[in-house]
């Protein structure tokens, strides 16, 4: 399995490494379960802060660092 990785600096100037994760977690089934099948969870962590975020496959080449950024945002507290 190919390791999709990718890095992105937000708004704010802080930088996130993004991997997408080998299956959907299970606290995130629930609401993965009303998105298209092939859905995929990615793991975005700046060191201080994490967030799990489910995105269509091959986010890595589609989302542009600024909707990337937007990804993570949203999933913040």
């Amino acid at each position: 399995m190919r390791m999709l990785m990718r890095t992105v600096r937000d708004p704010r100037g802080i930088s996130w490494i993004c991997l997408e994760l080998p299956e959907v977690p299970e606290e995130q089934r629930p609401r993965a379960a009303t998105m298209p099948p092939e859905t995929v969870a990615i793991e975005c962590n700046s060191g201080a802060d994490r967030v799990i975020a489910l995105v269509a496959p091959g986010w890595d080449d589609d989302l542009t660092d600024e909707q990337l950024a937007e990804t993570i945002s949203a999933g913040l507290p």
